[in-house]
């Protein structure tokens, strides 16, 4: 087999970049540089990513683009060496014309456009620039910007490169920027009620959210690519959404692309980057329960090449909230961005964000002995001056460099420091027989943690005959720690249906633990993306992970190590029979190890898991509507949970199975009517255990949920008013694995109302649970269940410059 490396000399791709005199009205300066990640596939995919990637508008006759293939382009260069490397074997070249780049094919391309060459304020205008014959219907038009309304088509999460959606043989949904800003997202859960198969969890005492993706629970999210601490069971703080340009979520088992995680699937976080041009925005929110929240942006660039950009965000938020009684929470958050592009070649990204929180501890509310809620959201069972505080600080790097056209090296580090201190905490402990009376205790706990974790990759480019390969290697290392301690102590009970307040003097604690945690772990990937025909593709990936934990208990004065390897898997096969469908088949695993012991002492041994999944994606409606569908099988071994006769340990109750279908829509069903969506069916089950019945549902999965939220743009003649809603359907959830007894379901209905008030003030009115649905958002347990918010209304206003 003789294997040809794709290459061109340095010299060459350098010289892609040479101005010339045909592009006079180009709409990015030449001295100004983008980093590009876009592998070789059919033109019009290729073109899409270029005009998201470049931030510029192109047009082309659709025929024109059909059954054509481009090259990959990766790396920092100028928008116009990069579409000309794009379009190289195609047969085509481009040319400007006023703001928009028009790809034609060389006999077509006139002389320099005049002065007087007209400034198209829509692309379809276009049309009159080709032959008569041409329809409008058949001009492809490709937007600028990071992401276009509510549907976005490319996605690093799931192979570490910029990848369509339609090339991942998983499926992943992606809610924009736009589809935050037009629900008056305040809350990760808001954004995450858009993707299918995902539910609150819970929030460990008010402190940080977990979910359930595909019935399993995953205490951990990415940001940017890394997840967070892997000594820590839930987030150490909640997630402000200031600094969010998209949040997307990996289904099934990823353990080839973030290590240790459960099977269920991954939610990674896209922060916003800084941008070659001035941009900055403030937004001013008010809303019921004493509501407050600003926030801004402020980005550009910092020099007068442009080869330094950066970004400012921050936002401040209080909350008096709908559970009478608890405290005020309030959030302070501030990030920052700097880009560096010294060369066409070279990009150097740093991020550094801060958040410092101080929330009420809350369990939410508590079953009775037979199972019932009392359907009061506002009855909080805990007390004022119950508080849990967090302040966390992550700083990250990433260095790449594109050392020739078909190499590019990368280098990326993440540093984070947090420390969460409950003081006097809450918790619910169990209902006497009368049905009414909550016993409680109160814990005060100081986590104190850190994490590093660095990261090296290669991203090459081969061709093995008519196959193309893009490969992908490297090795990670991380080490996160935690320092615990906890004492407790027993306080009067409260009257569930009538909690009266005031508990004094508060009880002195005593220390019931303290220890230290050290996680540690070495990891080696590689990863294979496949084109083996026009239709055919193919992905591989393959990863081991080492992983040492050592738990230091200074109460005992003992310590425990464990050392676990694992060396994990994914394939899939894809097969596109048209540009606009993608059939895939795929099978993943994942591997966790886990903290804590049983009942004799023995440490728990890692959980595994295991995917296999058949789905389809189509790009309806010219482009403008993307639909995903998939049917899947999950099996996860050892899992662990609470010993029922000592809540300090756990047992292993061997085996869950999660089989499921899905449906996610996003995008335009027509101009201006946008459009999201989804369906979930979850048949989520215990298949082996020692202690659990087999046949039991998994706590906290319901079997169906839905989402359903579509918006209408009247356009500018009605100051681009905007009309929107949406509803929100989740059935029954078992609270415990014994499925004691079941949370009932619910609907709510959400709406909102948009317009301009000038050319750069937009106002918005939300309206949430319109009905004043009570219902219980999260499942943690029979004493952990999460009330949602009543009816409640907000209004924004957003400055844009």
């Amino acid at each position: 087999m003789i294997i040809k490396i794709r290459a061109l000399s340095c010299a060459s791709l350098l010289a892609l970049a040479a101005p010339s005199a045909a592009l006079a009205l180009e709409p990015i300066q030449a001295g100004q540089t983008r980093t590009f990640d876009i592998p070789a596939q059919s033109l019009s995919g290729a073109l899409m990513a270029y005009g998201r990637q470049a931030g510029v508008q192109l047009a082309a006759p659709s025929a024109l683009v059909r059954e054509r293939r481009s090259a990959a382009v990766r790396g920092a260069l100028s928008p116009r060496a990069a579409l000309t490397q794009l379009l190289q074997g195609s047969g085509l070249t481009f040319r400007y014309n006023g703001a928009t780049v028009q790809i034609v094919a060389p006999a077509s391309a006139p002389a320099a456009p005049s002065a007087t060459t007209p400034h198209p304020a829509v692309a379809p205008q276009l049309a009159s620039t080709q032959p008569a014959s041409t329809q409008l219907s058949d001009i492809l038009v490709i937007g600028a910007g990071p992401s276009a309304g509510y549907r976005v088509d490319q996605s690093a999460t799931a192979t570490r490169t910029n990848t369509p959606l339609r090339d991942v043989p998983q499926s992943i949904q992606i809610v924009s920027r736009e589809v935050l800003e037009d629900q008056q997202a305040v809350r990760l859960t808001d954004a995450l009620t858009n993707v299918s198969g995902v539910q609150l969890n819970g929030t460990g005492g008010n402190r940080g959210e977990t979910y359930n993706i595909r019935g399993f629970v995953t205490p951990r999210y990415a940001i940017n690519g890394f997840q967070l601490t892997s000594a820590m069971d839930r987030p150490e703080a909640f997630f402000d959404l200031a600094n969010v340009q998209q949040v997307e979520v990996l289904k099934g088992p990823s353990s080839v692309m973030f290590g240790l995680s459960e099977p269920g699937g991954v939610i990674n976080i896209v922060t916003r980057a800084p941008t070659a041009d001035f941009a900055a925005d403030v937004a001013v929110q008010v809303g019921s329960y004493d509501f407050y929240r600003t926030e801004g942006s402020l980005s550009g660039a910092l020099n007068e090449s442009g080869s330094l950009t950066g970004r400012l965000t921050g936002a401040v938020q209080s909350d008096a909230g709908f559970r009478d009684g608890a405290a005020i929470s309030e959030r302070g958050f501030a990030a920052a961005a700097l880009r560096w592009r010294p060369d066409d070649l070279t990009q150097v990204d740093f991020t550094l964000d801060h958040v410092d929180q101080s929330q009420p501890f809350d369990r939410g509310l508590i079953a009775d002995n037979d199972g019932h809620v009392v359907e009061a959201a506002d009855h909080y069972l805990g007390e004022a001056w119950s508080i849990t505080e967090a302040r966390k600080t992550v700083a990250g790097l990433v260095a790449q460099r594109q050392v020739a056209p078909w190499l590019q090296l990368r280098a990326t580090g993440r540093y984070s420091e947090a420390l969460v201190q409950d003081d006097n905490a809450v918790d619910l402990q169990g209902v006497e027989d009368d049905n009414r009376t909550v016993r409680r205790r109160i814990t005060d706990r100081r986590e104190d943690s850190n994490d590093l974790n660095l990261r090296a990759d290669a991203l090459i480019d081969v061709t093995t005959g008519p196959v193309e390969h893009q490969i992908l290697a490297g090795v990670e290392s991380s080490r996160a720690q935690m320092d615990f301690h906890s004492g407790r102590a027993n306080i009067g009970s409260i009257d569930m249906l009538n909690p009266v307040y005031g508990v004094t003097p508060i009880p002195v604690t005593t220390t019931n633990n303290s220890y230290v945690y050290d996680v540690e772990m070495i990891s080696l990937f590689l990863q294979d993306q496949v084109r083996l025909s026009s239709r055919w593709k193919a992905l591989f990936s393959l990863r081991h992970d080492a992983v040492e934990t050592e738990e230091y208990d200074r109460l005992n004065d003992e310590n425990t190590r464990t050392d676990d390897s694992e060396l994990t898997f994914r394939a899939g096969l894809i097969y596109q029979p048209t540009d606009w469908a993608s059939l895939y088949g795929s099978y993943t695993e994942s591997f966790q190890p886990q903290s804590g012991q049983t009942i004799d002492g023995s440490p728990l041994t890692p959980e595994r898991g295991q995917q296999f999944e058949l789905g389809a994606k189509f790009d309806l409606l010219d482009g403008r509507l993307s639909l995903t569908t998939a049917a899947f099988e999950i099996t996860k071994q050892d899992v662990a949970t609470e010993d029922p006769t000592d809540p300090d340990v756990s047992i292993l109750t061997g085996e869950q199975r999660v089989r499921g279908f899905e449906i996610d829509v996003s995008g335009e069903l027509a101009e201006g009517w946008r459009l999201m969506g989804n369906l979930s069916l979850l048949d989520a089950e215990i298949t082996r255990d020692n202690v659990f019945a087999v046949g039991n549902r998994l706590n906290g999965v319901p079997e169906y949920s839905g989402r359903l939220w579509t918006s209408r743009d009247f356009g500018p003649e009605f100051r681009n008013l905007t009309l929107g809603g949406g509803v929100t359907v989740v059935g029954g959830r078992q609270v415990d694995l014994d499925n004691s007894f079941e949370v009932d379901g619910y609907a709510t209905l959400d709406a909102t109302a948009q317009f301009d008030l000038t050319d750069r003030v937009e106002v918005s009115i939300h309206a949430r649970n319109l009905t004043d649905e009570f219902y219980v958002e999260g499942v943690q347990g029979d004493n952990n269940l999460y009330p949602g918010s009543p009816r409640a209304f907000s209004i924004l206003v957003r400055a844009r410059f």
